[in-house]
């Protein structure tokens, strides 16, 4: 396995893990979440819950489909290239979107930033494209 391939899988595991870590852990201290938004937003607990629900369901999707193209990338799955790159672009431009509508960057932004970037560069290296066989009805 060519060392593009190998950084591909480390960095969409790692982005995986940091999805479903958060996902799970929003989940799992969701009731908290709710009062916090619910005292400080003057939302009702009906919209607090659907903001929190709507917050993890993307994290947790994503998480997820990084999680089975790391782990059928090195099967040598051409799908698992097209939807890891896809999954890691969409990724970095809700991460982007969501720093500049806060007004600022945390650590953990440039964080999920700087990963999506370098797993982009690994599934779209010439290495990793002459590794992982095409998918059907390319030429």
């Amino acid at each position: 396995m060519p060392a593009s391939v190998r950084v591909a899988v480390i960095v969409m595991s790692l982005l995986a893990g940091l999805l479903l870590l958060y996902a799970g852990l929003t989940w799992f201290n969701r009731e908290q979440v709710i009062d916090t938004l619910v005292d400080s937003g003057g939302l009702s607990r009906g919209d607090a819950g659907r903001v929190v629900l709507t917050s993890v369901i993307p994290f947790a999707v994503l998480g997820l489909v990084l999680a089975a193209s790391a782990w059928s990338l090195p099967r040598r799955r051409p799908w698992a290239r097209w939807v890891g790159l896809a999954a890691v672009v969409l990724l970095g431009l809700l991460t982007l979107l969501s720093a500049l509508a806060s007004g600022g960057a945390t650590a953990l932004s440039l964080l999920l930033i700087l990963l999506c970037l370098a797993a982009v560069s690994s599934l779209l290296s010439r290495t990793t494209a002459a590794w992982v066989p095409r998918l059907r009805g390319t030429r």
